[in-house]
């Protein structure tokens, strides 16, 4: 080419040169268009299969239930027949398969969003034989108002009388947890390298087995340590290896973090289901979802396992990846849960990101900048209200997308609804990869033609409040961010007469 732009001119190259740039613009066009088609193919087959999941998992709860209604119904008629009903536990323990943790309903004890706030009785159990197996402690979660009448008691209602259409208005009433039967087993997570937090945490241990007779569980390292203070520890109990971390959440009834929020994004971590209750005290920083205060850790601790008390769901995002040689939507790697943010960044390159945002089958935007947030209500302060996004109330169900320092006036943040589904494409005429970032940590890059696929997870952090979650959050960012901190205006100045 440069070696044709030095000849001498020839009569009528210039309308060449045009005649070859708009085929160029007319390629890329199509290129556009084919790319923005695949994308809302591979959207669509991925809301199918979303689909399929929910109504799978909706058969499987339902026959759970028949099984359980019809053994309760032989129990209390006195016809139980052994070889039948253990014949039948073996064949839905084989079709389910490692349902436990990898299903996408709710576990027997678990909490999910879809039916957390849902009226339901607890299961008739009672032919397990609770001295040959220890069984967790089930609960209740529900609406809960200051008094009936009081302004806090409404509905969600949407009615049509006379050709109009009106909505009561949303309720403002808080979760409240009540215990059905009496915690039995405790996990406590530590934050590491403390000297103050080893010392409360061997004071908690010692406190919840001698006063409480409960059952713990910790880290591994952190029961080394304790053995190595006192030997007295040796009821201490921890895990092995990955496949008894999996299985956790079927053993423990409460988790306790003793640390910052920091500690509660590793406890989240931990589940990759269901999440047990988490009782966070505060021994961090700024601690945004740790309210408690260690100083009375007893009172805290007594109050929490006699209940009810109020419960903040923190929602989380399921994200994925599918690499560009997938050869369908359903090869991605291994989910990833978030409880504060992921991020898409430039990384180390010295040009700008080069992102393609698509929600559901809708096209976005193309971010261009230093990359983008997706955050969720929980983690709206923390490194999305740094980029400039708004701060929400933990428990208003949305996704956050906020840019990072984007090339552009008017890029503001915007918030999604829950339901949707967002898209993230490196673009083939990206001039770098980008790189993701999983809640600060589990870094992977992303190549021209890569996506990241984020949703919202069906399986919420609940963490329990000192008041309630209005309270605690507009104290947090009253005490963490010293919002809207200012001296009050002096009285004797001039006034409106």
């Amino acid at each position: 080419m440069e070696e044709l732009l030095q000849q001498t001119p020839v009569e009528g190259m210039d309308e060449h040169l045009i005649e070859f740039s708009e085929a160029l613009r007319t390629v890329a066009k199509a290129l556009r268009r084919a790319a923005e088609g695949k994308a809302s193919a591979q959207a669509e087959a991925a809301e199918w299969k979303r689909r399929y999941e929910l109504e799978r998992t909706r058969n499987i709860q339902m026959e759970r239930k028949d099984r359980i209604a019809e053994r309760f119904s032989a129990e209390k008629n006195g016809n139980i027949d052994c070889g039948r009903v253990k014949n039948s536990d073996n064949q839905l323990i084989q079709k389910n398969g490692l349902e436990e943790h990898s299903e996408k309903g709710c576990m027997k004890h678990g909490i999910c969003s879809h039916e957390v706030l849902r009226d339901r009785e607890s299961d008739s159990n009672s032919y397990v034989d609770r001295n040959k197996m220890m069984r967790k402690a089930s609960f209740k979660l529900s609406w809960w108002c200051k008094g009936e009448n009081g302004d806090q008691h409404k509905h969600d209602i949407v009615s049509f009388e006379k050709g109009n259409i009106t909505t009561a208005e949303r309720s403002s009433k808080q979760i409240s947890l009540k215990w059905e039967s009496d915690p039995q087993t405790m996990l406590i997570l530590t934050k590491p390298n403390s000297v103050s937090v080893r010392i409360l945490c061997a004071q908690m241990v010692r406190w919840l087995k001698e006063k409480k007779k409960l059952n713990i569980y910790v880290e591994p390292h952190v029961r080394v340590e304790l053995l190595t203070e006192s030997s007295d520890f040796n009821y201490v109990q921890t895990w092995k290896d990955d496949r008894e971390i999996s299985l956790v959440h079927t053993k423990v009834d409460l988790v306790i973090t003793l640390g910052g929020d920091g500690t509660v994004l590793w406890a989240a971590s931990m589940f990759k289901g269901p999440v047990p209750p988490i009782v966070p005290f505060s021994l961090g920083s700024l601690g945004f979802m740790t309210p408690f205060y260690s100083e009375h850790f007893k009172e805290y601790l007594d109050s929490v396992l006699r209940g009810p008390i109020s419960i903040t769901l923190r929602h989380r995002l399921l994200c994925r990846i599918v690499r560009d040689a997938a050869k369908t939507e359903y090869e991605t790697e291994e989910p990833i849960l978030v409880l504060n943010e992921v991020t898409i960044d430039r990384g180390i390159s010295s040009y700008l990101t080069n992102l393609e945002c698509y929600c559901d089958n809708s096209f976005v935007t193309c971010v261009q900048g230093d990359g983008l947030i997706l955050s969720t209500t929980s983690g709206s302060t923390a490194y999305s209200l740094a980029a400039g996004g708004s701060m929400v109330h933990p428990q208003v169900p949305g996704i956050l997308f906020t840019p990072i320092c984007p090339h552009s006036l008017s890029f503001r943040p915007l918030i999604l609804p829950e339901h949707v589904t967002v898209r993230i494409v490196v673009p083939y005429n990206s001039r770098s990869p980008a790189w993701a970032s999983f809640d600060g940590k589990d870094r992977k890059q992303l190549a021209a033609g890569d996506a990241l696929l984020c949703s919202m997870a069906p399986w919420p952090v609940p963490t329990a409040c000192q008041v309630d979650s209005t309270n605690d959050f507009l104290h947090s960012i009253h005490d963490g961010l010293h919002w809207n901190l200012r001296k009050t205006q002096s009285f004797d100045g001039p006034r409106d007469l």
